[in-house]
């Protein structure tokens, strides 16, 4: 912290990146060094804040949430602190999206090293939104193999693998919406913290979330698709199914009313009691009579056309339909 103090009297920028919320000590020494407001110290250690922008009388506080995927989509509060001379992050956990940055100030890349400390903040809020954009093509793809199983009837668990893909949409629109209207917040003429050049990269930031947002919410209407897509196919692999057994049924009802009938015990001696059991073709004509019925109903059934399976006609109807709207937003 003494090494941060020496850095701050000279004319130069600052940034310092904290890890961690724990250290209740360093958080003290942040507001002595930097002169920050305590009610912008209580939204950072509360994480379950929206992305905002707050203007203070000696430094600006802007709020966004940090994705990653490991095994599940995670998200994490980022607090950025921007003054005079200084850019101070502090977010939850180890790791960050803002290695890029670094890269471009380790090797004097650009304008970062010869601007201000409002372009530094424009580079890492313009990291963690570029941080979106993988996760959003992440689930772009999943949805794609997911329409692919579901025609090939290779998925598993389909609605739940949906409805997880629709929630983790939900979520990562909940945490780049608000961030949006913050952004739209921010007016060279309201925050002196930005200058107006500045401004005109914070514009490109703002289009950014546009677009993310844009291709969330048609992602959100492919999932949709998707489940409807999924419904349409049980429902219609269902239908085969009653089908077969009701042309099976009808076939086997007028054979079984034979069968029931032959197998009546009526005494043959008398008049007009099945004379033809004592045939001695009759165990032969009963077959050929129920041969002769079942394959009469089966070409009915045939030139009526109801063997016809009607699933090919419900290939390729899942994404097709919603496709070239979302490659027009990408």
């Amino acid at each position: 912290m003494a090494e941060a103090k020496s850095f701050l009297d000279e004319q130069s920028v600052t940034w310092i990146n904290v890890h961690g919320l724990g250290d209740a000590e360093t958080f003290h020494q942040l507001i002595e060094l930097f002169g920050l407001h305590r009610l912008a110290l209580e939204d950072v250690v509360n994480t379950h804040q929206r992305p905002k922008v707050e203007m203070y009388s000696e430094h600006l506080f802007i709020v966004l949430r940090m994705v990653s995927f490991a095994e599940h989509l995670e998200n994490e509060q980022v607090s950025v602190f921007l003054g005079k001379n200084y850019v101070l992050t502090i977010h939850e956990r180890d790791g960050d999206c803002f290695e890029p940055v670094r890269t471009r100030l380790r090797e004097s890349r650009g304008q970062i090293r010869g601007l201000g400390p409002d372009y530094l903040a424009y580079a890492l809020i313009d990291a963690i939104i570029d941080g979106y954009f993988p996760m959003v093509d992440h689930y772009g793809e999943r949805m794609e193999q997911l329409d692919d199983d579901i025609t090939a009837g290779h998925s598993m668990n389909t609605m739940d693998i949906i409805h997880n893909l629709r929630s983790d949409l939900m979520a990562l629109r909940r945490a780049i919406r608000p961030l949006r209207d913050a952004l739209n917040q921010i007016k060279p003429d309201d925050h002196s913290m930005f200058k107006k050049e500045t401004h005109y990269h914070l514009r490109d930031c703002y289009d950014h979330t546009v677009q993310i947002i844009d291709l969330l919410d048609n992602y959100r209407e492919l999932c949709a698709n998707l489940r409807d897509y999924h419904m349409s196919i049980v429902s219609n692999r269902m239908n085969e199914v009653m089908k077969v057994l009701t042309i099976t049924g009808t076939i086997f009802i007028p054979l079984t009313f034979i069968a029931g009938i032959y197998g009546m015990n009526f005494n043959t001696n008398l008049p007009g009691n099945m004379p033809e059991l004592n045939w001695p073709y009759g165990y032969l004509f009963a077959w050929l009579l129920m041969l002769a019925i079942g394959l009469g109903l089966l070409v009915f059934v045939w030139r009526k056309g109801w063997l016809a399976s009607t699933e090919s006609g419900l290939s390729g109807s899942g994404l097709s339909g919603s496709e070239e709207h979302r490659n027009e937003n990408t």
